[in-house]
C-alpha cells in the first residue's frame, strides 16, 4: 500500500489570506487629540507609524521691553481662550523683585492665536528726608517729608529687561 502526500498546495494562500482578513485596515482619519480620560477606543484600524496627534500646547520663551510688555505668537491657535501660565526666568539673578504678569489674548480670525505679556514688579520705597528743629516743627517737617515723596508713588513699575517662559494650553471645555 502506498501513501502519497496529500496536495498542500493551496494551504500556504489560504493561511495567508485568512491571517491576512484578520489584520484590521491602515487608518485614514487625523489622530483624536489626548482626552480627559483614557479609553481603549472602538474602531479597529492601525494607525501609520509616522501619524501625528494635534498639538494641545504653545511653548514660548521672552524679555520684557521697557514698558514691561512683550508680543508672543503661540506655535499654534487655540479655537477657544487657552488656559496661560507666565514664569520668572533668570529674576533671583538680577536682584529684583519677582514679577507679577498679566496677559491679554490676540484674536486673529475667531482664533486666539497670541498674546501680550505685561510683567510689574514692585518699587522701593523714596527715600526719606530727616527732620531737625524743634518738636512741633520736626514733626511737621517729618509729616511733610513723608508725604512729600509718596504724593503720586505708585507701589509698581514695569518690570523691564524680566524673562519669563509662558506655556499656552487647550483647556478640558475645549478638548
Amino acid at each position: 500500500m502506498s501513501y502519497f502526500p496529500p496536495d498542500l498546495s493551496g494551504v500556504a494562500q489560504t493561511a495567508a489570506a485568512a491571517a491576512q482578513a484578520a489584520v484590521p485596515p491602515f487608518s485614514n482619519v487625523q489622530p483624536k487629540a489626548e482626552g480627559g480620560s483614557p479609553a481603549l477606543g472602538a474602531v479597529q484600524m492601525i494607525p501609520y507609524a509616522d501619524h501625528i496627534h494635534p498639538r494641545l500646547t504653545a511653548t514660548a520663551k521672552g524679555t520684557l521691553d521697557a514698558s514691561g510688555n512683550a508680543t508672543v505668537t503661540f506655535t499654534q491657535a487655540f479655537d477657544a481662550e487657552p488656559g496661560v501660565t507666565v514664569t520668572s526666568v533668570d529674576v533671583k539673578a538680577g536682584g529684583k523683585p519677582v514679577p507679577r504678569f498679566d496677559i491679554t489674548f490676540t484674536l486673529t480670525a475667531g482664533k486666539y492665536t497670541g498674546c501680550t505679556v505685561y510683567g510689574e514688579r514692585q518699587r522701593p520705597l523714596p527715600t526719606l528726608a530727616q527732620a531737625s528743629g524743634g518738636l512741633l516743627g520736626a514733626l511737621v517737617t517729618s509729616v511733610n517729608a513723608v508725604l512729600a515723596p509718596l504724593s503720586g508713588f505708585l507701589p509698581t513699575e514695569p518690570a523691564a529687561g524680566a524673562g519669563f517662559s509662558l506655556i499656552a494650553v487647550k483647556t478640558s471645555a475645549a478638548a
